[in-house]
């Protein structure tokens, strides 16, 4: 089963590559977090915000739409409305924790939700020309115990 799910999961990685040819999201080994690559010779340019899609029985609904495209939460204040990879550039962004509001930088809010366990996905758009890079799905298990 678990090599099957690695087949799957190289399937799939290989199949959001080639939908954005500008870019790939690659799922890092902790869940949530990702490897953003350029893939074009000129460099890629991406709206400062992602998301967070849950696989569900209807398809993919968005969890989380303030993925920002920043190293640390500092920069989230500071960064601009599109954020440019240069040629074969990588972004490893923050990780998203599965929460609502707290999920990657944390901000005001009035429920903070855990939204695992499931299946996820981070879409990001290329500034000005609406290209959607669909990054592998991913699993996100329950959180641990305190």
């Amino acid at each position: 089963m678990i090599a099957g799910f690695a087949v799957i999961a190289i399937t799939l990685s290989h199949a959001a590559a080639l939908e954005g040819a500008i870019a790939e999201v690659r799922n890092l080994a902790q869940p949530g977090a990702f490897a953003i690559e350029s893939l074009s010779p000129s460099g890629a340019s991406f709206e400062r915000q992602g998301r967070i899609e849950q696989q569900t029985s209807a398809g993919w609904e968005t969890v989380f739409d303030e993925f920002y495209l920043v190293k640390n939460c500092g920069a989230v204040a500071t960064s601009p409305a599109c954020v440019t990879l240069a040629p074969g550039a990588v972004l490893r962004p923050v990780p998203w924790t599965g929460y609502t509001c707290y999920g990657q930088c944390p901000r005001p809010c009035k429920g903070n939700v855990y939204r695992p366990p499931g299946t996820f996905r981070l879409v990001l758009t290329a500034c000005g020309e609406g290209v959607r890079v669909v990054g592998a799905p991913f699993f996100m298990g329950s959180r641990a115990k305190q």
